[in-house]
């Protein structure tokens, strides 16, 4: 009897591929460089790692494996997908963890999900990890193994763990996945999310964009966060081709996906689609649509994209909650330029004021069967819900059922008595020509109270400074909301996430104390 067979009744991701498989066994699933998987070699690579991973666990049949929590350290590569599958083909649950994490990161989230089993690649964006974890092991009392797996999917040397290790408390067997936020500061926060929440958004997510068979998605956005995850498994559900790329700061290996591999679907923040319009000024033939989140985009650069035939949707969702609110296709320009949208089937939306908080900032509060989160420890989630609202720490208006973000609250600054959100000077910032990234941050000021300091990654080869920004920035915001200094950095530091590191910025910024006066 196969791993397969012994797929439960009950709903569980790892049918999206079974039925893939069925319907369009021929269909590219898998682009990576000049690698090609069809939906049956990809079905067919997830059933021998299955096989692999029970046969390591001492347990053939796999039936020990059921609700088990396995680690899956992989960058964006078939090895990934191959491995996300073959877990949920195990009936055990995923916690996917970016190959740009290092020891320290590894170290504490690996403990505190208190893994069976770990799967991971060599080495990634040039960190062997295979010279690092046999270091982590002893540290690891729930490991029983450790499986090196090659980029395409196939297993490799393995390490011993702890074989008379203890059973982590179990946990409710809708859960598919463990992933955890970005956070810097304090414990890794571990989201459990569910296997209903993800079918859902898969269903959701790709009715939104029509997406077919026909479509090629292209991945540079990791899969391991709960954006590139989901918009995959939408891509899957339809029996569309995912061209895996990995994130550089060279906008080259995704030019040369996007043009060779006939992409019609583009995902990603609002920096990859502004370097793409810097790039290709007149846009790409065949890209008609996706998805752009994680920051605010610039209403001017949604409506470049308009006019080069890309409407790309804004997309609001946290790794709590999976996607709550989305543009849809035929929303008026304005609805899609300036908001997130209306709430999904099933969501509600409102805002709240909160006790102590700014007169007139109201934060965005989301309830629905999917959107109220659970957490891995409990008392993660203390304060996250009130009544079934799940407080999303983002400040919003809603206006005839569309949302529109205004910014995080506890990254709002506070500058000589105005509230100003780095997200608005970022936009405003990105739109010159020159500039490739940007992050602005609160800091400390004598006399203003807080000041604003934008670091900048300007294009190769550009002659950018700091008063030619200031000079850009001055006709379009208000004073107060001007940086009161501007670095020209070579790259910014960058959370698994792909966010800025907005703490290692702001401390940065505290050391170097060294202002612009505006």
């Amino acid at each position: 009897m196969t791993v397969a067979s012994r797929a439960s009744s009950e709903a569980n991701i790892g049918s999206l591929l079974v039925e893939a498989a069925e319907r369009h066994p021929e269909q590219a699933a898998v682009l990576f460089r000049d690698d090609e998987l069809s939906y049956r070699d990809l079905d067919a690579a997830v059933e021998r790692l299955a096989t692999t991973i029970a046969a390591a666990a001492g347990d053939a049949s796999g039936r020990s494996l059921r609700g088990a929590r396995i680690g899956v350290i992989a960058g964006n590569e078939p090895a990934l997908v191959t491995a996300l599958f073959a877990v949920w083909r195990l009936g055990a649950i995923v916690v996917p963890l970016s190959a740009r994490l290092r020891e320290h990161e590894l170290g504490r989230i690996l403990a505190d999900s208190e893994i069976t089993i770990l799967l991971s690649v060599h080495e990634g964006f040039g960190y062997s990890f295979e010279q690092l974890l046999p270091r982590l092991l002893p540290e690891l009392s729930n490991l029983r193994a450790c499986l090196f797996i090659t980029p395409s999917g196939e297993t490799g040397p393995q390490l011993q763990g702890n074989p008379n290790a203890p059973e982590p408390d179990s946990l409710s067997p809708d859960v598919s996945a463990i992933l955890y936020t970005s956070g810097t500061t304090g414990r890794p926060k571990g989201v459990l999310v569910t296997h209903e929440r993800e079918l859902y958004g898969s269903r959701e997510l790709g009715s939104l964009l029509e997406l077919g068979s026909e479509d090629t998605v292209a991945f540079v956005i990791a899969l391991v966060h709960a954006f590139g995850l989901s918009c995959l498994l939408a891509t899957i559900r339809a029996g569309g081709t995912a061209a895996l790329v990995e994130s550089t700061f060279s906008a080259a290996p995704l030019l040369t996906a996007i043009e060779e591999r006939q992409v019609s679907i583009l995902h990603g923040p609002p920096v990859l689609f502004a370097g793409l319009m810097k790039a290709r000024p007149a846009g790409f033939a065949r890209v008609r649509t996706g998805f752009v989140a994680g920051a605010s985009t610039p209403p001017e650069l949604l409506e470049r994209l308009d006019a080069v035939g890309m409407r790309i949707l804004n997309l609001y969702g946290l790794t709590e909650s999976g996607a709550v609110a989305c543009c849809r296709q035929d929303d008026p320009p304005q609805v899609r330029y300036s908001t997130v949208g209306r709430p999904l089937p099933g969501v509600e939306a409102r805002v709240a004021d909160r006790e102590g908080g700014q007169i007139g900032l109201r934060e965005l509060e989301v309830r629905g069967a999917h959107v109220v989160p659970r957490y891995l420890r409990p008392d993660a989630a203390e304060g996250a819900a009130v009544d079934g609202w799940f407080r999303t720490g983002d400040l919003a208006e809603i206006d005839e059922g569309n949302v529109f973000i205004v910014g995080r609250s506890k990254e709002l600054v506070h500058v000589g008595g105005f509230n100003v959100f780095p997200s608005e000077v970022e936009a405003v910032l990105l739109a010159h020509p020159d500039v490739l990234q940007v992050a602005v941050v609160g800091v400390p000021h004598e006399k203003m109270g807080e000041a604003l300091q934008a670091f900048v990654v300007a294009r190769p080869e550009a002659e950018l400074d700091q008063p030619t920004l200031l000079r850009f920035a001055r006709p379009r915001i208000a004073g107060y909301k001007l940086p009161y200094a501007i670095r020209i950095v070579p790259e910014l530091p960058i959370l698994a996430s792909g966010k800025p590191d907005r703490v290692a910025l702001a401390d940065t910024a505290r050391a170097a104390g060294a202002r612009v006066e505006v």
